[in-house]
């Protein structure tokens, strides 16, 4: 199964490893995020996580995870820091579709929108 990809991505993130990301995702992937615009493409994805997004720093905690070889799904919490200094905690839910070992699309749902 495919668990290992989505832990991989959520500790990438909370890394802020920005290159390491663009290796976990098609060149055309396809991120839908409330508060946001669909993002489309490594070169979206990676310009939002620079300088896009809202959060400073923080780390996905993961409830479960459940993947087969096309697609996952998994739940659980964020705690962090705004860029502005706010602390932040979400509970979350994410849909994945799988490709060739890559993330090529995603779908996050929050309790509200733009964290």
């Amino acid at each position: 199964m495919r668990d290992h990809l989505v832990q991989r991505l959520l500790k990438v993130i909370d890394l802020r490893d920005w290159d390491q990301l663009g290796t976990l995702v098609t060149d055309d992937v396809r991120y839908d995020r409330p508060g946001y615009p669909t993002i489309h493409g490594v070169a979206q994805l990676l310009d939002f996580y620079r300088h896009t997004r809202v959060i400073a720093d923080g780390r996905h905690k993961l409830e479960s995870l459940l993947t087969d070889e096309t697609q996952g799904f998994c739940w659980g919490s964020f705690e962090g820091i705004s860029r502005s200094g706010e602390p932040l905690f979400e509970l979350f839910a994410d849909w994945y579709v799988f490709e060739a070992d890559r993330i090529c699309r995603r779908r996050s749902f929050f309790y509200k929108p733009a964290i």
